[in-house]
């Protein structure tokens, strides 16, 4: 005797509707201020360590929804690196979230090929899981704004400063802007605004100079007064490479600032330090708090970045 299988049996069943819990959300919200981040890192940020798993989990639920690109490169085995898709960018715009509004998913997938450019978008999210973090556990502190390099690559700053009656104009595309807010023991606020640069290593020193020219440009325009409504300004040098390196941009930095003659004030604007090989080696509040940067002419005295 043959068996008959109802009609509605033999019909696939439905996958169930896939829904953004508060935990995917919170995902969401960092893949948006990170712009790029792996497993490891996004766990960092909101979790211990041991949740990776989880955390991986719940990155894999909003990949397979949608609302999210995990990122890999195609000759090399390396961590996924995440990206909002489109389905994420629209959820997070729909709580009346600021996101990005040029996407091209082949270009998401095109720029997690180029070796380099991965490891400098995750170098910059590193930097920026260090300051969330920072904030968390100094109660003084907060941040105020927080711009991500892809603000500046649509919005390049640009800055004009009059020199011997002759006018040098220089475009700038920073990879972060950090604006810190603290209290003092007197109860008033202070601002610490930080624009960052991650260095790895591999620009040499003409193009390195022709950076730094730009800031000097920048800061002498005062044009930071009127783009981010602040009185004063860091620039902040951070590489992932190593203390050789530190000292190369230091020297090269000198250079650049002797051949216009900077003043002494200018020159300490900008702050040097090295990495470690993995943020985990360092404390947010080391990096921040701790005398472990450098101006350029100074070998002797160490300063704080936030420090007053």
């Amino acid at each position: 005797m043959v068996r008959t299988t109802p009609t509605a049996h033999k019909q696939a069943i439905k996958k169930k509707a896939f829904i953004v819990t508060p935990v995917h959300d919170l995902l969401l919200r960092d893949l948006n201020i990170l712009q790029r981040a792996t497993a490891e890192q996004l766990t960092r940020l909101n979790y211990k360590m041991g949740m990776i798993t989880t955390v991986k989990a719940r990155l894999k639920d909003l990949a397979d929804a949608g609302y999210i690109m995990p990122l890999s490169h195609p000759s090399i085995r390396l961590p996924y690196m995440y990206a909002l898709d489109r389905k994420g960018l629209n959820y997070l715009a729909a709580q009346g979230i600021n996101v990005r509004e040029y996407f091209r998913p082949f270009q998401e997938e095109d720029s997690a090929k180029n070796f380099l450019f991965r490891e400098h978008m995750l170098a910059i999210s590193d930097i920026l899981i260090h300051a969330l973090l920072f904030v968390k556990s100094e109660p003084l502190y907060r941040i105020e704004t927080l711009l991500h390099e892809r603000v500046f690559k649509n919005t390049p700053i640009k800055a004009t400063d009059t020199r011997a009656n002759s006018e040098e104009t220089k475009t700038i595309v920073p990879d972060a802007y950090v604006e810190f807010v603290y209290t003092r023991q007197n109860g008033t606020e202070g601002t610490i605004p930080v624009l960052w640069e991650l260095d790895r290593g591999t620009e040499d020193q003409k193009f390195f100079r022709k950076r730094l020219r730009a800031y000097i440009v920048f800061l002498k325009s005062r044009a930071f007064k009127s783009l981010f409504t602040i009185e004063n300004i860091t620039i902040a040098f951070a590489t992932t490479s190593n203390h050789n390196r530190l000292r190369q941009m230091r020297e090269w930095a000198r250079k650049e600032l002797a051949a216009t003659n900077e003043p002494k004030w200018l020159a300490d604007l900008f702050l040097f330090t090295s990495l470690p090989e993995t943020m985990d080696r360092i404390e947010p509040r080391q990096l921040f708090l701790d005398p472990v940067w450098y101006v350029p002419a100074d070998d002797e005295n160490h300063v704080s970045l936030l420090g007053e």
